[in-house]
């Protein structure tokens, strides 16, 4: 693990891509055969803005340090690494142990009540885990008790009691390539596009 990537200067713009591997066979009849792989991973091209000199450097100097895609390091989303619901800082734990590919998650939060806590197209993670989830329908407690419906299923079993993380998402990534180009223009002007895959 090689850090955290610098926030400022933030993203102008985010590509997030859900890549689900399978394999998909067709007959001669049409008839389609699809077999997947369990392992759905998150990929993103990030742009940023024109940078001056002194902005680009610490994003340049990060990028270098990853020697390509040798490291990985964690990445926030600006906006999207928070719940779009009603929790700010609710704390929320799981209920019971969850195996491994399980898509349902009960959850506890106290005696708390509350409808959209949690939004569907939320980013969320199992404090201890590297992989990122996304909630696929809204969460709404009631006496302190819900069911999380998550995407991809569990790639590790959790345990009972374990923490949700639900604001300012860590992604853990490395870089897609192992060719980095900055590009400069007039007045030391750079320009800059990140390609980077959720290291499981």
């Amino acid at each position: 693990m090689s850090g955290t990537l610098p926030t400022s200067p933030a993203f102008q713009s985010v590509t997030i891509k859900s890549n689900n591997p399978n394999i998909v066979t067709i007959s001669t009849s049409g008839r389609r055969q699809v077999k997947t792989q369990q392992s759905q991973f998150w990929s993103f091209t990030a742009s940023y803005p024109p940078l001056t000199r002194s902005q680009w450097a610490p994003i340049a100097a990060f990028v270098v340090k990853q020697r390509g895609s040798f490291e990985s390091f964690t990445m926030i989303l600006p906006d999207y690494s928070t719940t779009n619901g009603a929790f700010t800082s609710q704390a929320v734990t799981t209920v019971n142990s969850e195996a491994l590919g399980a898509t349902a998650i009960e959850l506890s939060a106290g005696s708390t009540t509350q409808t959209g806590a949690l939004k569907a197209g939320d980013f969320v993670k199992f404090v201890g885990h590297n992989k990122v989830y996304m909630i696929v329908d809204d969460v709404n407690f009631s006496g302190g008790s819900a069911t999380m419906n998550i995407e991809p299923g569990l790639t590790v079993a959790v345990s009972s009691g374990v923490a949700i993380d639900y604001t300012d998402v860590e992604f853990t990534v490395f870089l897609s390539n192992d060719v980095q180009e900055f590009n400069t223009g007039l007045a030391s002007i750079a320009t800059y596009e990140l390609d980077m895959r959720e290291a499981l």
